[in-house]
């Protein structure tokens, strides 16, 4: 049983799912650089996320898929967003449950953060207020699902 434990201990530090309190067991570990999208309209997808999200357009690929490369005001995470060209339509993320993907952001004011998307074309799916937590949960106009988090105590590490 002990020989089990300190191989599946190895295995999740290996694959850097361990942690010591706010240490990394796995500082080496992989680092993602970005999430993909395949969206209808990746030029309007883009310029919302910028205009309205605070993000940058870092790289362009004069493609099929008008592939869109930004990032967001850390400079750390990238959203990649094209037109696949292997599929006849994108996904339809309006009709999915924000449950199965939605992208989380840390926000100072949930409440202002909601007038502000809601004001430029977001929709609100749900508001949630529970000691140490607030959370909105929106989908952009192109139903793609966003939310915005006010924790006690963050999910990061940094």
């Amino acid at each position: 049983m002990k020989k089990i434990i300190i191989t599946l201990a190895s295995l999740l530090a290996l694959l850097g799912c361990g942690q010591r309190g706010t240490e990394l067991v796995n500082p080496d570990g992989f680092v993602m650089e970005h999430f993909a999208l395949d969206v209808a309209d990746p030029d309007a997808t883009a310029a919302w996320w910028c205009e309205n999200l605070g993000f940058t357009v870092t790289a362009r690929k004069p493609d099929a898929a008008h592939t869109i490369f930004i990032v967001d005001a850390t400079g750390r995470i990238a959203l990649e967003v094209y037109r696949a060209q292997t599929q006849p339509v994108a996904p339809d993320y309006a009709s999915m449950d924000p449950l199965t993907m939605h992208f989380g952001f840390s926000s100072k004011d949930v409440d202002a953060d909601i007038e502000r998307l809601t004001k430029a074309g977001a929709t609100l799916v749900v508001h949630e207020k529970v000691p140490g937590f607030e959370g909105a949960m929106m989908k952009d106009p192109f139903g793609i699902s966003i939310q915005f988090v006010k924790r006690e105590k963050s999910v990061l590490l940094k």
